[in-house]
């Protein structure tokens, strides 16, 4: 099995991260891998604790950012990392993540399958074992408008439908599209070819980019699913449920505005007015809650920037 490296994302997750990176070495033998841990400019210094704990440690390197970069640019950061050492496959785990046997060694074994596979990931459950994981295809305007609210109330299962495949979790899934974003492994080949991750967008709607950058270079995802895994999902998003849902908006809102413009390439008249719809919803709901009318103007600014 060649040698891969592992990249986790830390924001504030001190033991997460370590017991992540317990449940990696307890299932991977250690000779086969190296873990960059990239510390997203912590506020409670977590960082600096990881860099601590693990100074003497061969198979961990901690890098820190001075400067929260969000999913792809912290990724990024590791990933740059890994490509400098010469690395043929890297994986990215949130830091949430628990390996649940050895995972690698399955997932490395899927990448063998074909050349067409460049991104795998595992089979994922939640920590009361629900099966999780899903093969999605990247986001259009047909699925956009699908997950509306008012398309949800008239044509229930609809989004779910078009977005989603069915699959057999106990075989192994090959599909274009992608998995989820909480686990998997990409080739380096890949990587260096797309170019990705996109760091212009701070968060969300990840897995869409890399599902379009896979269609574009005729490649594809698979699910290995003897590899198995824990999500305890959220961990590093902690926030009262009214802040996160005004977070989750925020980018949420404007990222998809980012991917349906210069991925799913619609045309600029049908971004503005996704874009419009974005600041109408956000001023109405400005009219409730000061937290809202705090963000009017940086939102709209995120809004801007998406359709550029």
């Amino acid at each position: 099995m060649k040698k891969f490296a592992v990249v986790i994302l830390n924001y504030n997750t001190f033991e997460d991260s370590v017991t992540c990176i317990d449940s990696i070495r307890k299932y991977t033998a250690r000779d086969s891998y190296k873990i960059f841990i990239v510390d997203n400019a912590s506020p409670d210094k977590s960082g600096d604790e990881l860099k601590i704990k693990y100074e003497n440690n061969e198979d961990v390197s901690v890098l820190i950012s001075e400067k929260n970069l969000g999913f792809s640019g912290g990724n990024n950061i590791g990933i740059q990392a890994a490509l400098n050492d010469g690395f043929e496959y890297i994986y990215l785990l949130n830091s949430d993540i628990i390996l649940l046997n050895d995972a690698f060694s399955y997932m490395q074994d899927a990448f063998e399958t074909s050349d067409d596979v460049a991104i795998v990931g595992p089979s994922i459950f939640s920590p009361e074992k629900k099966y999780v994981q899903y093969a999605r295809k990247g986001i259009s305007l047909a699925t956009y408008l699908t997950s509306q609210r008012s398309f949800e109330i008239l044509f229930p299962g609809l989004n779910e439908k078009l977005r989603y495949y069915k699959f057999s979790a106990e075989k192994d899934f090959s599909f274009d599209g992608m998995v989820s974003g909480c686990c998997f492994g990409m080739s380096a080949n890949f990587i260096r070819k797309a170019q990705c991750l996109d760091d212009r967008i701070f968060m969300y709607y990840e897995e869409d980019i890399l599902a379009y950058s896979l269609k574009n270079f005729s490649k594809k995802a698979m699910i290995a699913a003897k590899a198995k895994i824990v999500h305890n999902e959220g961990a590093s998003t902690k926030k009262s449920s009214s802040d996160r849902l005004l977070f989750t908006r925020f980018y949420r809102w404007s990222s998809v505005l980012y991917v349906l413009k210069n991925y799913a390439k619609l045309t600029p008249f049908i971004c503005k007015l996704i874009s419009l719809q974005n600041i109408i919803v956000w001023c109405l709901l400005s009219l409730k809650s000061e937290k809202y009318r705090e963000k009017i103007g940086t939102f709209i600014k995120e809004n801007k920037k998406a359709l550029k």
